[in-house]
């Protein structure tokens, strides 16, 4: 999977809370369904922290747009 060409958006999502190890990911076009994703992953416990981000053709990167923690959100 190319970056950004399957999806503009993208949710990498940790279920340890530390950011170790690959994420478990999911990408789109629709924003607002990650939103609601990521606040039910993080309430049904199966991620502590995902990142919301958006994919830049420019840097060739995610560039974050915000984050959830299971602390956050509780």
């Amino acid at each position: 999977m190319l970056p950004g060409y399957d999806g503009r958006f993208g949710l990498r999502c940790w279920p340890d809370g530390y950011r170790s190890g690959p994420p478990k990911e999911v990408v789109s076009d629709d924003l607002g369904d990650l939103r609601a994703r990521a606040r039910d992953l993080i309430s049904n416990g199966v991620c502590d922290v995902i990142d919301l981000s958006a994919w830049s053709f420019e840097l060739n990167d995610w560039v974050a747009l915000e984050s959830f923690e299971r602390t956050a959100l509780a």
